[in-house]
């Protein structure tokens, strides 16, 4: 999915609600973020910069079977994603946590963003710009659910304003190994 796809699915999300999360820096909330992106073109790859950092705030939406006999639930929690423009490997790191579902129990809990790389050469009509490893466990009361995922997303802006993409991978819990989905996005930090 590209980014007039992802941005209309990002929107259409964000009517889905999902109780907490983001509450997080300035008071950003799924809504005001998935408004500033409207209308961003994806950044040019090949010419992000080689220099310098920048940090993103925002949501990741997690659809994980926490439910009554392993149903999904969409889970919103709070993301940072940090970016070291001039790094030669593990350009992307960050976390989401404080994740909570409309009427449910918050899942305790952090995941680590690791391992991220960006990729200039890509062409943005076809693939996504940057990637990293989703991991840790999260927790319903006593019930853990360990994560082990993937992100695949892109800069938005022509100064790298804003981040967005999917999220996916495994998810181990009571009912045993299941696959999920989701999405994150965020607005970079004003330096």
């Amino acid at each position: 999915m590209r980014a007039s796809g992802l941005i209309l699915s990002l929107t259409l999300l964000a009517g889905c609600g999902g109780g907490g999360g983001t509450g997080s820096p300035a008071g950003l909330t799924p809504a005001n973020i998935d408004d500033g992106l409207n209308g961003l073109p994806v950044s040019d790859p090949t010419l992000l910069p080689v220099s310098g950092r920048a940090e993103y705030n925002g949501y990741m939406r997690a659809r994980l079977p926490t439910g009554p006999d392993g149903a999904r639930v969409e889970h919103l929690g709070d993301l940072r994603l940090d970016v070291n423009f001039a790094a030669a490997f593990d350009q992307i790191r960050g976390e989401a946590s404080g994740f909570e579902a409309r009427d449910a129990i918050p899942l305790d809990g952090t995941l680590a963003i690791t391992k991220g790389n960006i990729y200039r050469d890509t062409d943005p009509t076809a693939a996504y710009s940057f990637d990293g490893d989703v991991d840790g466990t999260l927790r319903q009361g006593t019930t853990p659910y360990r994560i082990d995922a993937s992100i695949e997303g892109e800069f938005l802006g022509t100064g790298q304003t804003a981040v967005s993409g999917l999220l996916f991978g495994d998810v181990t819990g009571p009912e045993g190994l299941d696959v999920f989905d989701g999405s994150f996005a965020g607005t970079r930090r004003a330096d």
